[in-house]
């Protein structure tokens, strides 16, 4: 394995022979970087690098926005395009479920590798808040499905349990940003 620096400054760490005269991430001189020795083992670095659970949230993260944008758009102007766009919204309600689905795995095996366990204090409010996105977002295609998409009070409905999968999708990003200086713990 290379050796490896890390800013005192803002904690990035990259390979020494990458480090010029300033560190990449902050900018702060050369001397900030000291030698580093990671703390994770080649096994665990390498499954996370694969960034698994990052690219499947963002499929969640996109499908819940678009739907939600739909929604009102079909609240706001429900004659203009109603087949097209109640079509593709009907096609993310019904892909969103599963979408969240897999970026709960996916984060059960991260948070596994990451930290070694999921019943951190962090990782337990994440799996609340996804608990709850999964809730909301199968509300939501239930309805559309079951019921239909065209009744203004489903449509109100359906905007407002949407709008509750990007709050829970907020929520979850919040959490996680605050576990980025967590990022490889031993």
């Amino acid at each position: 394995m290379a050796e490896l620096m890390r800013c005192k400054s803002c904690g990035y760490v990259t390979e020494a022979g990458k480090v010029g005269e300033v560190c990449p991430a902050c900018g702060v001189p050369r001397k900030m970087m000291e030698p580093w020795k990671d703390p994770v083992s080649e096994k665990r670095r390498l499954l996370l690098s694969f960034d698994i659970h990052p690219i499947v949230v963002h499929f969640s993260i996109s499908f819940v926005a678009s739907a939600f944008v739909l929604a009102l758009f079909v609240l706001v102007f429900p004659g203009l395009f109603r087949e097209t766009v109640t079509g593709i919204l009907r096609a993310l309600e019904g892909v969103l479920p599963l979408a969240v689905i897999a970026s709960f795995l996916t984060g059960l095996f991260d948070g596994t590798i990451r930290f070694r366990r999921t019943t951190t204090p962090l990782l337990k409010n994440k799996q609340l808040f996804g608990l709850a996105f999964f809730v909301t977002t199968a509300a939501a295609a239930i309805l559309t499905f079951v019921v239909g998409p065209y009744e203004t009070w489903v449509r109100i409905v359906d905007a407002v349990l949407l709008a509750g999968g990007v709050g829970c999708a907020v929520g979850l990003g919040r959490i996680g940003s605050r576990l980025l200086p967590a990022l490889f713990p031993g």
